[in-house]
């Protein structure tokens, strides 16, 4: 009997062991997935999301120390904290790094090469803007998990050697034959070609960035514009398109959110510099916009910015307190300040635009009602056509707009900048790819509403050929009457400042790297606010929880530059 009991008990711990067996490659919850069987294109869906959430952060706080959007200031030192670009580092290493780095060994073991391509890439542009924001940052040992959670950082110079060789990788990849193509390419639609030409782009991008340290980006970049096969075609533009939903999720542009709210009132100021630069720096000072069919005003403007009041009746000491000591009234500007508006603006710039000028930190006064907003390029904004009504929660686009990451017209300027700083003009003289960069940059903003089913433009507002011509004889006769070459790489620069509105990170490379546009307006508030911030502070997260990281940098320090930054230190104010 007792035999029978255990032979009984052996048999159902066999069975059992036997069942186990059997269900063990069923026991994989399909919320989980094993990594092998893992969804690529989930994957790459969330790389690109979270790359364009990276983006867009770091392009609003460089769009600012750039005068392109508005910089609170007044001591460059602390007009930040490190905790300030904690959520740019979380973007880029917690999520699209990460997600980056899963996706691509998977679907090269799948032979989803447009997916790991198109990861590659992104992966290079990230950490090439790491390095252009911050300088050493982790990369060789980023990345690696629990296996190294303190991660050392590397020389930018050696990471930007490796995303070229990164970059290379990807263009490997588009050209193989891939098993499937994207489900979900948010920018190209599966497109290999116009993959393959942002990736050289980028690369031409790079190696225009190093020209002052490494004299053997000369040959590179010549080869790549030999080649010409970059972004060169607006068909081509690399954008992050935005939808109009408000709700569950907000998919409309950021700036569209802050500025069209349904109380009415804009949630930010615009940069008096930015505007003025637009609309009054060719004109002596003096505001322009397209009225008139001999009018020279850059078509742009109305595109670009939306006023709520077309004047400054309602401004008072309690509504706009610079008011009193504007060109509109004393003049009583700031000892130290430049002349108005001889250089820069003070306080307004004229026919109601309104915004701030740079390092201006004081109090926000009752004027939400009267502050410009973004117009409908690239933010899905409103046009302005002298409507002078304050916004509303679904004005104009409804907040269909662009990260403008890679135009075509970028490339034109970028390929004026390599004619005339470094002798190659293989696409042809500085004097003409500027009139094609000025040419592009304008088409592509009038012809953006109708692109996003925006067709409420009075007729009379849309630029006409005569005024769009107008407006680039003026910018080459300004051309053609400078005396030098860094006048006339003056001019393409700002040009190239206007063309890159809602895009920062190009705006302060080129600023770094050019000092250009050389007129910028000063600090407002202050005659010494300390050195031009040439990088970011290390994050916080960055600094207090990796004990490799380096020591902090020390605010105002004329030595925070990145490597390809050679240029002296009051380099820019």
């Amino acid at each position: 009997m007792k035999y029978k009991k255990i032979l009984l008990g052996v048999l159902l711990i066999t069975g059992i062991s036997s069942c186990t067996k059997q269900f063990d490659s069923l026991l994989n919850n399909p919320n989980y997935p094993q990594l092998p069987n893992a969804d690529v294109d989930l994957y790459l869906n969330q790389v690109q999301i979270n790359f364009n959430n990276f983006w867009s952060n770091v392009s609003d706080y460089t769009g600012q120390l750039s005068r392109q959007q508005n910089w609170g200031g007044p001591l460059y030192k602390n007009a930040y904290q490190p905790a300030t670009f904690d959520l740019m580092w979380q973007y880029a290493y917690s999520s699209m790094l990460v997600n980056a780095n899963a996706l691509i060994p998977l679907a090269q073991q799948q032979q989803k090469y447009m997916h790991s391509g198109i990861a590659r890439t992104l992966e290079a542009y990230t950490f090439a803007t790491l390095v252009d924001e911050f300088g050493d940052v982790p990369y060789s040992q980023a990345l690696l998990g629990q296996a190294n959670t303190t991660p050392k950082v590397d020389g930018g110079a050696s990471i930007y050697t490796a995303i070229q060789s990164l970059l290379d990788s990807a263009i490997v990849d588009f050209q193989k034959k891939s098993f499937s193509t994207p489900t979900n390419d948010l920018f190209y639609a599966g497109k290999a070609a116009n993959w393959i030409a942002f990736a050289k782009t980028l690369k031409l991008k790079y190696y225009m960035q190093v020209r002052l340290v490494d004299n053997t980006v000369l040959p590179k970049i010549q080869a790549l514009l030999t080649e010409n096969n970059l972004i060169n075609d607006p068909s081509q533009d690399f954008v992050f398109k935005y939808g109009t939903s408000l709700t569950a999720p907000d998919s409309r542009h950021p700036h569209y959110g802050t500025d069209y709210v349904q109380t009415g009132g804009v949630g930010e100021y615009l940069s008096n510099y930015f505007m003025w630069d637009v609309t009054a720096q060719k004109y002596n000072g003096s505001v322009r916009i397209t009225n008139s069919p001999t009018s020279t005003a850059d078509p742009r403007a109305r595109y670009y910015f939306y006023r709520q009041s077309l004047d400054y009746t309602w401004a008072n000491q309690s509504s706009l307190p610079c008011f009193i000591n504007s060109m509109y009234g004393n003049s009583n500007f700031p000892a130290w300040y430049p002349s108005v508006p001889d250089q820069t603006p003070f306080c307004v710039i004229g026919r109601g635009y309104l915004g701030r000028d740079h390092g201006d930190n004081s109090g926000a006064p009752p004027d939400g009602n009267n502050r410009t907003a973004w117009g409908i390029y690239p933010a899905g904004g409103q046009f302005d056509a002298d409507q002078g009504k304050t916004v509303t929660l679904t004005m104009g686009g409804q907040g269909a707009g662009i990260s403008p990451i890679w135009l075509s017209s970028f490339t034109s300027f970028l390929e004026a900048e390599a004619a005339i700083a470094l002798g190659i003009t293989t696409q042809g003289s500085a004097r003409s790819l500027l009139q094609t960069g000025v040419n592009t940059s304008i088409n592509k903003v009038i012809n953006f509403p109708s692109s996003i089913g925006y067709n409420s433009i009075p007729a009379s507002y849309v630029p006409t050929s005569a005024q769009i011509t107008n407006y680039i004889n003026l910018v080459l006769s300004n051309y053609d009457a400078a005396t030098s070459d860094d006048q006339k790489l003056n001019i393409i620069m700002n040009e190239y400042y206007i063309a890159l509105w809602g895009n920062g990170i190009e705006a302060y490379n080129n600023l770094r790297r050019t000092g250009k546009p050389a007129n910028l307006q000063l600090v407002l508030t202050t005659p010494a606010p300390g050195f031009f911030m040439r990088s970011f502070f290390y994050p916080s997260v960055f600094v207090n929880r990796n004990s490799n990281a380096p020591a902090q940098k020390t605010p105002g320090d004329a030595a925070n530059k990145v490597f390809w930054d050679n240029n002296p230190d009051n380099f820019i104010k």
